[in-house]
């Protein structure tokens, strides 16, 4: 129905100016799906930044507390306390407390011993509990690396902390026990209002475990509200995404991003609405796409209306002309008078081509007729001629010479009537140029057995050979290395009257290549009797001949019996130099170069 469609001049002519705009309008909407995508990733990128931006105060607090620690571990009064010196307890303690002095979001300062125990305190009066039990004690201890609790109440003190922890070693980093900080979570409740953040982002504060330890509950919502579902929090404190489109507990569509603080440890989740970042993007995308749409709808129309008043009418006046041209009525001429110049020459211009067109096409046809004849001429008096050499043939057999040249008399018979059957198909087929193997070779398999006098009900021979055709040139050969194979399976193959059978079949294979396998169950090639031939014989020369025409491979088998296999390529073999002529056959040894 499209083509339908297509088929008058005209419409191919507005198919055309549809082509023309909609190619610059696809360019400029392809333009803008890039932009808008590019502003997207860039949105995206943007809550990466909001999200780094949000951790500045955790980052630096986390920092602070590594510089205390590491500034404490390697003071003498602390090294000695754990080492159980109670002349150094009340040392230790002073240092401790005015370690944090300074910072009021610690609440007190605590160094253990390797069972957990407090051995020195800032502040003695919260009476600080074994802490052999818990999770940020043993990590430190194992890991002996500095590590960060999750949420944790702390009830002599009476408020939420989070406890940063690290380890004290000795010189030869044998660990001797643990000094923690506890930092009060009320000082991280600023979170999410850093400057510069987007004022309806949601911001939260969570440990490993995926626990909120700070959210937006000071911005007058739920704490939980814009968090995602718990199966996606375990994948962010799991470290398996950075980045991520959800939708929040309270139904809004959000973009996440993570930033990761310490060694996994604290994770900074911030989410803003994803309906502030992509509808003004949207927006202004389908703003650009409808403004494309509507040029070139506009521009099609203006061509369509051009078109008809300027080109078509003519157009159509010059289909008909060249619709009565085309069928023959070349002195048909049509008004074209207020048409454009090229219209006009066009028209003139198409009336001589139909004319010149048509006395050509005569003389193409007679040529043509003529050679097709002139070939099948040829090929049917070559066929003739070889014909009339095996007669001359047979009547040189007559003579008495003895039963070996009379033999060899028609051997040569055979294979020129294996030539006269190439020739005789050549000119049966259409194009003269190529054989079908199928009725070819199932005609030369009977010619060779009714032209070795063996009776079909002694030697039954079976044909199988596929529709394929193939040129003069690859017909020849194959042909007669047929005729010399079957030939002498007939004479020798079946000796002292045997019955017995032959087959031969050709099989396609991969690649262009074809498999010829003619097989008896005869007596095999060491029993075979060969008396009565002439010296010299020329039967497994030409074999090897033929086979290196066809640029095949030859391999005898047997016995039981004789199966003699030839790969060859089923298309032509052009003519190749004399250095680059094809491989001979593994078995074939170059004992002749005559022609054949």
């Amino acid at each position: 129905m499209f083509g339908q469609l297509l088929q008058p001049l005209r419409h191919r002519l507005i198919l055309l100016f549809a082509i023309v705009l909609v190619i610059p309008s696809a360019f400029g909407i392809i333009a803008a799906i890039d932009r808008y995508r590019d502003q997207l990733r860039q949105a995206h990128e943007s809550t990466v930044r909001f999200a780094t931006l949000a951790s500045n105060y955790e980052t630096n607090l986390l920092w602070q507390s590594s510089r205390i620690i590491q500034n404490l571990a390697h003071q003498p009064p602390v090294l000695a306390a754990v080492a159980n010196s109670p002349s150094r307890g009340s040392e230790c303690a002073d240092l401790l407390e005015s370690a944090i002095r300074p910072y009021p979001a610690y609440s007190v300062a605590v160094l253990r011993n390797t069972k957990g125990e407090p051995v020195c305190q800032s502040d003695p009066t919260t009476q600080a509990a074994n802490a052999a039990d818990m999770d940020w004690f043993k990590m430190a201890m194992e890991t002996r690396r500095e590590t960060v609790s999750g949420y944790f109440y702390a009830a002599r003190m009476q408020e939420a902390v989070i406890i940063y922890a690290a380890p004290v070693v000795s010189d030869r980093d044998v660990p001797l026990g643990v000094l923690s900080l506890a930092i009060r979570l009320e000082w991280l409740s600023a979170i999410g209002q850093e400057p510069g953040l987007p004022p309806d982002a949601m911001v939260y504060l969570l440990d490993r475990a995926g626990h909120v330890l700070v959210g937006p509950k000071a911005q007058g919502v739920d704490t939980q509200a814009g968090l995602p579902d718990p199966a996606t929090i375990q994948e962010v404190v799991s470290g398996y995404i950075r980045t991520f489109d959800s939708v929040g507990q309270d139904g809004i569509q959000r973009n996440y991003a993570v930033n990761v603080i310490g060694d996994k440890e604290l994770f900074v989740l911030l989410g803003q609405p994803t309906a502030r970042l992509i509808e003004p993007l949207r927006t202004s995308l389908l703003i650009q796409i409808g403004v494309l749409v509507f040029v070139a709808v506009a521009a099609m129309a203006a061509a369509l209306i051009g078109t008809r008043m300027l080109v078509t009418k003519w157009i159509v006046r010059l289909t008909e002309a060249a619709s009565s041209m085309s069928v023959g009525d070349v002195s048909v001429k049509r008004e074209f008078e207020g048409a454009p110049a090229e219209i006009h020459e066009l028209a003139e211009t198409l009336r001589e081509m139909a004319i010149r067109l048509d006395e050509r096409e005569a003389d193409l046809r007679q040529s043509l007729a003529q050679k097709q004849m002139m070939l099948r001429e040829i090929h049917h008096r070559v066929k003739n001629n070889l014909q009339t050499v095996t007669s001359l043939l047979n009547l040189y057999a007559r003579i008495p010479r003895g039963e070996a040249v009379k033999q060899a008399f028609a051997d040569v018979q055979m294979r020129i009537n294996a030539l006269a059957l190439v020739h005789r198909h050549l000119y049966e087929s259409q194009d003269m140029q190529e054989v079908d193997l199928h009725p070819f070779m199932t005609n030369l398999c009977s010619l060779l057995q009714d032209g070795s006098g063996v009776p079909p009900r002694r030697v039954r021979l079976s044909v199988d050979i596929p529709h394929v055709r193939v040129t003069g040139d690859r017909a020849v050969p194959l042909a007669l290395l047929t005729t010399e194979i079957l030939t002498n399976s007939f004479k020798h193959a079946f000796p002292n009257q045997r019955a017995g059978g032959i087959s031969v079949r050709i099989a396609r294979e991969p690649d262009g290549m074809a498999k010829l396998v003619i097989a008896d169950d005869g007596v095999g090639q060491g029993e075979r009797n060969t008396e009565g031939e002439l010296p010299g014989s020329m039967g497994q020369t030409l074999i090897e001949a033929f086979t290196r025409q066809l640029g095949g491979e030859i391999t005898v088998a047997g016995p039981p019996g004789t199966v003699t296999t030839l790969d060859f390529r089923l298309e032509s073999v052009h003519a190749v130099a004399a250095g680059n002529r094809p491989p001979l056959a593994n078995n074939a040894t170059p004992r002749s170069r005559e022609p054949v």
